[in-house]
């Protein structure tokens, strides 16, 4: 991969040549220069014009070079040049193999790593407790369990199974892999633990939705950093228990354990998904004055902090700043302005990533039906949707054709959005979509034949008969709707309860459908009811609907 970096151009050559090539201490003076060069390197054209040098000074074969060589090409992502490289070595030592094998987990390509290892153990190179962790690396990068457990055969053959190294890399296949069991029974079994094997473990339970397990472990760990808060919070955020993850990333702060990237980044996106503002702007402030570097991988985070927290103003701001933006700052951009209705700033700032070359990727294409269809963009998103495999080389997924139903149904446009439902497996996110559209401008019969489809899908989803009692409600048949209700009564089927929450002066309020522990209970659910009687007045068929609301208290 080439770099922007201008070529330092020489003046004498960067190594300097020897003719008495037999002197053995020349020859290794000549290595050694090689391989204090390749160490400063700053762009891959000095590495093209230091072996370029190699080559001339005919030190190329030597694995002591070579492995060093190698190293530095897949340092700048460019896997093809050190295979090329690694191949003009006859012999390979068990150095090179390994540093290759490496470099290609490196660079993700795991089934070229995969293939690296049988290449080498066919040329009758012995692997040791070096090569194991790359090659189990490359089996939790492709999910392959059956081929893990076969390494780990050779593993134990091979006498490996007491180093921390090699079994800290099984547990994490194993974990990868979601077999939590095989995974417990190697830390079990290691005779010592570091703190990098305490935290494999507990990221293996977190992977399987076990974060108490985890967390019974991480508060029996001798020793903690920063990746075990991280992880753990981490857990909670997958899990959806918000709040668990900002008291552990507040206990961690107690403890005077500094945060690093890694960390802000995940604690952002729990106050992302449970919309704290404020708090989101205290950890915004504490990156800045702690002179954390504000990249694209934290920028996108503030981005989608910021707009799910409903401020997207501090959103554009911050994705201002940022000087060097890849897709997924667009991506985030876009897709803020989406949800608030804002669909001419998303495409402006669609067009300017345009503009800059960046590769537009399915996600997105995604944000932009999103604006359309948020935005009543009718037209503008037939097109993008029409272009995107021409123009962008984009396979359209689900959630494409998602967008354009929504994008229809919202438009009124039910026929059209048929045609996308009818051409496709439609899910039941996309039929819910368009039966909510149904809903909004008085469909019942294709609403009605829309909740049959989703019934088929999901037949035990208390929803779709809310749906339908609903679309009978706004048609006015309200003995229809009272008698869904009835029939939802009778077979014990309750909608499933709801959840919101609200921050008020810095405290998070959660609120659960049919639960009145909050101290104020009896206040709200007062100011319920006097909505109530409001909407009774100003609402065609107010009475269901608010009934729906004053159940969720």
């Amino acid at each position: 991969m080439a770099c922007s970096t201008v070529a330092i151009q020489p003046k004498a050559p960067l190594i300097q040549h020897r003719t008495n090539r037999s002197n053995t201490s020349t020859r290794q003076q000549l290595e050694n220069q090689a391989f204090s060069l390749l160490q400063t390197c700053t762009s891959f054209n000095q590495v093209l014009q230091i072996h370029a040098q190699i080559i001339r000074n005919s030190i190329h074969q030597n694995n002591f070079v070579a492995t060093k060589l190698v190293s530095v090409c897949f340092s700048f992502h460019n896997p093809s040049y050190a295979t090329r490289v690694f191949d003009q070595v006859p012999d390979p030592s068990i150095f090179l193999w390994n540093t290759t094998i490496k470099g290609f987990v490196h660079v993700e390509l795991y089934e070229h790593a995969l293939n690296f290892y049988l290449k080498m153990v066919n040329h009758g190179s012995i692997p040791n407790n070096f090569t194991y962790p790359f090659v189990l690396k490359t089996c939790s990068g492709l999910l392959a369990f059956e081929e893990g457990e076969v390494f780990h055969g050779q593993i134990l053959k091979l006498g490996f199974s007491s180093d921390v190294y090699v079994q800290t890399s099984l547990m994490d296949l194993y974990g990868s892999c979601n077999d939590i069991v095989a995974a417990r029974q190697v830390f079990d079994r290691m005779p010592e633990r570091d703190i990098v094997a305490w935290n494999v473990i507990i990221a293996s339970y977190v992977r399987c939705n076990l974060a108490g397990v985890a967390k019974e472990l991480f508060d029996n760990m001798p020793d903690k950093n920063v990746s075990s808060w991280t992880t753990m919070i981490g857990g909670y955020v997958q899990l959806g228990d918000y709040r668990e993850a900002l008291e552990i990333f507040g206990r961690m702060q107690m403890e005077g354990v500094r945060p690093d990237k890694m960390t802000i980044v995940t604690v952002l996106s729990a106050i992302a998904d449970l919309g704290s503002l404020d708090l989101g702007k205290s950890v915004h402030d504490y990156v800045k004055s702690n002179d954390i570097e504000i990249d694209v991988f934290m920028g996108t985070a503030l981005i989608n902090m910021y707009s799910k927290c409903g401020s997207i103003d501090d959103a554009w701001e911050v994705f201002a700043r940022i000087r060097v933006k890849a897709v997924t700052c667009y991506n985030a951009m876009i897709m803020g302005f989406a949800v608030h209705g804002l669909g001419e700033e998303a495409i402006e700032a669609f067009k300017e990533a345009e503009r800059t070359g960046i590769e537009i990727d399915d996600i997105t294409m995604t944000g932009v039906l999103t604006a359309c269809s948020h935005s009543g963009l009718v037209e503008l998103g037939h097109r993008y949707f029409l272009s995107m495999r021409e123009h962008y080389g984009i396979e359209p997924r689900m959630e494409h054709y998602g967008c354009m139903v929504d994008l229809l149904g919202r438009a009124g446009q039910f026929d059209e959005a048929m045609e996308i439902v009818d051409s496709i497996e439609a899910d039941i996110v996309m039929l819910n979509s368009l039966a909510f559209a149904c809903m909004i401008h008085g469909n019942v019969v294709l609403g009605e034949e829309l909740a049959r489809r989703m019934t088929i899908l999901d037949p035990t989803n208390s929803g779709l008969l809310v749906l339908k009692s609903n679309l009978f409600a706004v048609s006015g048949r309200w003995e229809e709707a009272a008698g869904v209700r009835r029939l939802m009564k009778d077979c014990g089927i309750q909608k499933k309860p709801g959840c919101s929450w609200i921050e008020v002066d810095d405290v998070v309020h959660e609120f659960v459908a049919a639960d009145d522990s909050h101290p104020f209970s009896e206040e709200i659910i007062s100011k319920v009811l006097e909505l109530n009687e409001q909407m009774k007045l100003f609402t065609p068929g107010g009475e269901l609907l608010a009934e729906d609301m004053g159940s969720t208290m």
